[in-house]
């Protein structure tokens, strides 16, 4: 009798025309609960909880966008708690947040997409319940020890809030972000094996008494480059729906790691995208403009030719043309993978900004490229992950680090760039084909100008 991997092996062999042409399966979206909103929370602690009527319509705009491109899962962060559950776990949610959830969620399931909720697991989240019961932790504030009984017994009854509270369609788990117990007893095991332990403790249990959610493991933190990771991740590819490794650990540290896991796992296995931009919390929605359709198209490619099935996308300000570019952008690839991502690119343009055939998508296309070029082309290279505009945990509005990333020497040739491609910008804007098109153009042409302005503020 053939075993599962053998099976699937076999099935793959016999269709060929298939696999060539099958979507990513899993086609997630990923992210705190405001990183989508239009509105900043300017003075809000990070990750802001803020959810109201504003936000809810944001999402239901987004679902309907989902649903047209193709994503098929959203992951948010944030339904329940900020960065710790209170000890009476039952009082995380209030009355008026829960039926504003509520809402989220069904607009979700009309749209035919299947909600996640972001769930840590042993760390992120227990920081007070560390606090009340210190015994849970062995050196680490932030994650409770595994060899410590009573950990099992909050993780439960976090898992059971988590699926009891609200009709969610499954979790995305997260266990390295905030570190891991480094007692005596943990310590020998390498982080993959550590981390494998205990995502696949906790989807046993979800499987078990929650039967028909979806599990997925997500890496963020974790390290899977060395020699020992596979076996570990094959293990864990046995209890879970799918894999992200999310920051491409694997394929950084040696170019043939990620392949290897691909073809060990027995679930689809994936990332977050590529580089892209981190949606920060306090700025206005015009103060960056960086598409990042190249980047985001050859990893994703890159990924599927491997046998990468799975894919975490992070959240984007659809208020802000370059992020919304790219967003389509991604839909349409994760979708039709097979399809090369300057079509998808030009696609997306052509339904956003102009009929097919027009010669204007040429020039939009020349413009996001060229601003996705002016910063990435002096930088070091991101592989997958996000990029922070500004300070990440902060209450007010930051800086633009995200510009200090670019050599100083090459500061004045990006800000020559931005100034040609804002001028190119309005000169679109003024020929656009339509009131929406000209709207937009108007608007990259300011968040043109507001980059320039942030990269001229490093020199003062």
């Amino acid at each position: 009798m053939l075993d599962r991997r053998a099976f699937l092996a076999t099935a793959a062999a016999l269709l060929p025309a298939r696999a060539a042409t099958e979507p990513f399966r899993h086609r997630g979206y990923l992210g705190w609960i405001t990183d989508l909103a239009t509105r900043p929370d300017t003075c809000a602690d990070w990750p802001s909880m803020r959810i109201d009527g504003a936000l809810v319509r944001d999402y239901e705009r987004t679902f309907t966008l989902m649903q047209r491109l193709g994503y098929n899962e959203i992951t948010v962060w944030g339904f329940y708690v900020a960065r710790s559950w209170p000890v009476d776990i039952a009082s995380a949610v209030s009355p008026e947040r829960g039926r504003l959830v509520e809402r989220i969620l069904r607009a979700a399931h009309r749209h035919g997409i299947r909600v996640y909720s972001g769930l840590g697991v042993y760390s992120w989240g227990f920081d007070e319940i560390i606090k009340a019961n210190p015994h849970l932790a062995n050196g680490n504030p932030h994650a409770m020890c595994p060899g410590v009984s009573d950990s099992w017994k909050w993780m439960q009854r976090v898992v059971d809030y988590v699926f009891t509270r609200f009709p969610i369609d499954g979790v995305s788990m997260q266990s390295a972000d905030q570190g891991r117990c480094q007692c005596e007893e943990c310590k020998p095991l390498t982080d993959a094996e550590y981390h494998s332990r205990l995502n696949i403790r906790v989807a046993e249990y979800i499987r078990a008494a929650y039967p028909g959610k979806t599990v997925a493991a997500n890496g963020w933190g974790m390290r899977l480059g060395d020699a020992r990771s596979p076996e570990s991740v094959d293990r864990l590819s046995a209890h879970v729906d799918y894999i992200v490794d999310a920051l491409d650990t694997a394929r950084a540290e040696n170019p043939a790691q990620r392949a290897r896991l691909i073809r060990g796992a027995r679930c689809p296995f994936g990332a977050i995208g590529g580089p892209q931009v981190e949606p920060p919390q306090h700025w206005p929605r015009d103060r960056w403009f960086l598409p990042t359709v190249r980047q985001q198209g050859q990893h994703l490619a890159e990924l599927y030719r491997e046998g990468g099935r799975a894919c975490e996308y992070f959240f984007h300000i659809l208020a802000n043309p370059g992020c919304e570019i790219s967003f389509w952008t991604t839909g349409k690839i994760l979708s039709e993978p097979a399809t090369p991502w300057r079509k998808h690119f030009r696609a997306a343009l052509e339904e956003v900004y102009a009929p097919a055939g027009s010669a204007f998508v040429g020039d939009l296309e020349e413009l996001f490229l060229q601003a996705e070029d002016a910063y990435f082309s002096r930088c070091a290279s991101v592989r997958s992950g996000t990029i922070s505009l500004e300070p990440l945990v902060s209450n007010r509005p930051g800086k633009p680090v995200y510009l200090e990333k670019i050599n100083p020497g090459e500061r004045a040739a990006c800000r020559a760039h931005l100034a040609a491609l804002q001028t190119r910008a309005s000169r679109l804007a003024a020929a656009a084909p339509h009131a929406g098109a000209a709207r937009r153009l108007r608007f990259s042409a300011r968040a043109l100008g507001n980059a320039i302005r942030a990269l001229d503020s490093l020199s003062a």
